[in-house]
């Protein structure tokens, strides 16, 4: 069949773009909101954007609204793991790693379910139980603040608090995964160890989260952390050992979701998302 010139699809925005607001110049998320790049916004309850400032290299700050539940993410896509596999990465960081009466929720990943209107996390985990929200497939990385479980830790190391996890699901059910060192990852996710021996997880750092999937559904993901002295190498969380749906559409995502009734803020420093044109005519 015919092919064109241009069969890699990639969605980059490092928001450079963004004019330089101050604290009184919040710009309203509209639903819908074209961000450049490949990038778009969609919330519940809308909120505000607004250039961060006092960082270089381009920075986009996300401000929920200040219902409980509201949230924001930005997407590109979709994306078929089929037409040749598909990779996603953002760095980013939330300021609010608190409990659950004043903290957040926060994904990044690809997600087969994604409405523009209702957007929702594809997981969410309140005490020690995980609820898989999204009917599609999904994989990537969770930190919620309603979670209170002590998870078993691929180190060994003493762990308590919360700490963000390597996810996947489909269908409303876990989907099967594994950690580096082999074990088989529970339904609540496999611990990303970016909180080390059992410390406070920092807020207001940057991490950087890259979920790989290739044609065959299966996916790793990667988390980058400079605050416990990586540098320059992106560490292996987890594989799923049971596929995605190879057909389906996915959507790369990342956002923030409140835990009470006030604003949470997600800050983008970039994001990242790539995969290849179906030539089905």
């Amino acid at each position: 069949m015919p092919q064109g010139s241009f069969g890699r699809i990639r969605a980059w925005n490092d928001f450079l773009a963004v004019p330089p607001h101050t604290a009184a110049d919040t710009v309203v998320l509209a639903n819908g909101s074209l961000l450049g790049g490949g990038w778009g916004l969609i919330s519940v309850n809308e909120g505000t954007t607004i250039a961060t400032v006092d960082e270089p290299g381009g920075v986009l700050a996300i401000t929920t609204d200040t219902g409980d539940n509201d949230n924001a993410f930005i997407a590109a896509g979709a994306f078929t793991p089929a037409d040749g596999g598909m990779v996603c990465e953002f760095r980013m960081k939330s300021a609010d790693y608190a409990i659950a009466t004043s903290g957040s929720a926060v994904f990044a990943g690809f997600s087969e379910t994604l409405a523009v209107g209702t957007p929702v996390l594809p997981l969410e985990i309140a005490a020690s139980t995980a609820t898989y929200s999204a009917t599609g497939g999904f994989v990537g990385f969770l930190f919620d603040s309603d979670a209170t479980d002590n998870p078993t830790v691929p180190s060994a190391q003493t762990k308590t608090g919360l700490y963000y996890r390597f996810v996947a699901g489909d269908a409303g059910a876990v989907l099967a995964s594994k950690d580096y060192n082999g074990t088989a990852g529970p339904a609540l996710g496999i611990d990303c160890e970016i909180n080390a021996n059992g410390t406070t997880m920092t807020g207001d750092k940057f991490l950087v989260f890259r979920v790989e999937v290739d044609p065959d559904g299966l996916a790793r993901g990667y988390v980058g952390d400079m605050q416990s002295g990586e540098k320059g190498a992106m560490r292996l969380v987890g594989t799923t050992t049971a596929a995605l749906g190879t057909t389906d559409n996915f959507h790369a995502c990342a956002g923030i979701e409140n835990r009470h009734a006030g604003a949470e803020v997600l800050e983008i420093d970039y994001a990242y998302a790539q995969g290849w044109r179906d030539w089905t005519p």
